[in-house]
């Protein structure tokens, strides 16, 4: 379960380096990529929320011993 919790944190972390590198986010209300400018408030809340629960997933296992 530790190791699964921690692959999780790591997949949503290249999620969110994947879009800080292309400066795109997934909207689901068009099923596509769209750029940062497009959806600027959008993009922000992707990259925080998903570095915040990336590292709370990798975090949370490696604490809890």
């Amino acid at each position: 379960m530790r190791v699964l919790q921690i692959l999780l944190g790591l997949a949503v972390l290249a999620y969110v380096a994947y879009c800080l590198i292309t400066q795109k986010v997934w909207i689901r209300k068009v099923f596509g990529w769209r750029t940062r400018d497009e959806y600027p408030k959008v993009f922000l809340m992707n990259i925080a929320l998903g570095t915040l629960i990336a590292a709370w997933l990798v975090a949370r296992p490696l604490l809890n011993d």
